[in-house]
């Protein structure tokens, strides 16, 4: 199963749910204040979870946050 990174806009801020191949992963934890600090979140789990993952994953975000992450991380 492929793993999805979900970046959702809420209130001033940002909240991140992620579930890993074999278990892990969270829902609803702070993903920063703007699109930058959600960007580096975002990056972040994707290395963590989706490229770890041998069929991959996806990135789910606002435009404002999935234009700052690189694009090789949007999709592995």
């Amino acid at each position: 199963m492929r793993t999805t990174v979900i970046i959702e806009k809420r209130g001033d801020g940002y909240i991140s749910t992620v579930r890993g191949k074999r278990g892990g992963g969270h829902s609803r934890a702070r993903a920063g204040l703007a699109p930058y600090d959600a960007a580096a979140t975002a990056s972040r789990l994707m290395l963590e979870y989706a490229q770890t993952n041998d069929e991959g994953g996806d990135l789910m975000a606002p435009l404002e946050v999935m234009e700052l992450v690189p694009a090789h991380l949007r999709q592995s």
